[in-house]
């Protein structure tokens, strides 16, 4: 074990990579389309659209309507989700008892989500993960979103950590280029919404295809 790297900071993404919110994500993203006279689109096809933050998600709902529609269906999808944001989400298989381990053996944890800030708190919250979590760096607490590096740069202030003590799991190819851009180990989620392929065009140092695969890859320390 002792020949694993070594991170003392784990900075990670939300959704598709802790937390599996597929399921409240397609039902806001359906009564959006619904509330627009628009036809709802099968859970599966809306989990492919996950990945970027909800504008992304809703333009890819859309499609040719999103150039007008865009601000509309963004607006509707917020007020669905945030009236439940949390009912149908889980955490992925092995998530509490990784984190559980890390944090007691000294490990920080950091949450980078494209989820809006206050959002991000009640799915932690509502999953029983938020007692693991160091500091959760949305949106809304930066100027700039994934794959700009400002977002890692912000939980490893927060952190107190270096780049090079910190190892980031992301399942988007947004999360990858950002972990690379702020010289942060990158380490990819392939059991998430992003595709193997995107992924593995990133060039990551470590890919997993469970979360629990993380501690078999890396270490704390």
């Amino acid at each position: 074990m002792t020949d694993l790297p070594a991170y003392s900071c784990f900075v990670l993404d939300m959704d598709g990579t802790i937390v599996d919110t597929a399921l409240d994500n397609a039902r806001a993203a359906n009564e959006a389309l619904v509330d627009l006279g628009l036809e709802p689109l099968p859970a599966e096809t809306v989990r492919s659209f996950i990945g970027g933050g909800v504008p992304r998600i809703m333009q890819r709902c859309l499609g040719d309507l999103a150039e007008d529609r865009l601000d509309d269906a963004v607006a509707a999808f917020m007020r669905h989700y945030e009236a439940d944001p949390v009912s149908l989400s889980r955490p992925y298989p092995g998530v509490v008892e990784t984190l559980t381990r890390i944090t007691a053996e000294g490990g920080r944890i950091g949450i980078c989500t494209q989820t809006p800030d206050h959002l991000a708190h009640d799915i932690l919250a509502g999953t029983g993960l938020a007692r693991f979590i160091g500091v959760v760096v949305g949106p809304e607490s930066v100027t700039h979103r994934k794959p700009h590096p400002e977002p890692v740069l912000r939980v490893l202030a927060e952190l107190g950590s270096g780049p090079e003590a910190a190892v980031l799991t992301g399942d988007a190819a947004s999360d990858l280029q950002a972990a690379r851009a702020a010289g942060v180990t990158a380490c990819a989620a392939t059991y998430g919404y992003g595709t193997t392929a995107s992924l593995r065009a990133e060039d990551p140092a470590f890919e997993i295809a469970t979360f629990p695969d993380l501690l078999r890859r890396v270490r704390v320390g």
